[in-house]
């Protein structure tokens, strides 16, 4: 049980990274625009293609601050102090860190949409992250898209 605490801390460190992603208030304004933003605008992006924008040009990415949509297998979930929800994607060997507000809460955990080994589409807005970040970028005001 003590080291599942550390590594939702773990988590909850390397998302924020030094960077604004993962805030309240991002997540919100995020979130906000994700809503009103045309489908047919948002274009589905691989998420090694995500990783590898955010490393060679981090703030220049093409997608930074873009709405995009991924798919992956989830391989982790966790809540942050700020009541945010972080769900971990993996496509091959590339992961996209997803950050989504409290509503979300009834579809995490076993059996339900977001758990471990379930694949999602989500959309979201890119935003690069902090420094020391263990992920070049996060996907923020996500939610989920229905097929």
């Amino acid at each position: 049980m003590r080291l599942h605490h550390y590594l939702l801390l773990a988590i909850s460190v390397s998302i924020t990274g030094c960077s604004s992603s993962g805030s309240i208030f991002q997540t919100t304004k995020a979130t906000n625009f994700v809503q009103k933003i045309d489908s047919s605008k948002v274009d589905a992006v691989k998420i090694d293609t995500l990783h590898t924008s955010f490393l060679q040009t981090r703030d220049k990415s093409p997608y930074n601050e873009t709405v995009v949509e991924v798919t992956g297998d989830v391989v982790a979930f966790a809540l942050t102090e700020n009541d945010l929800y972080t769900v971990t994607l993996r496509e091959n060997d590339s992961d996209a860190i997803c950050v989504f507000d409290n509503s979300i809460s009834g579809n995490i955990g076993d059996g339900r949409k977001i758990s471990r080994g379930a694949t999602i589409t989500v959309r979201g807005q890119c935003f690069t992250t902090g420094l020391f970040s263990s992920n070049p970028f996060s996907i923020d005001g996500c939610h989920i898209v229905e097929n």
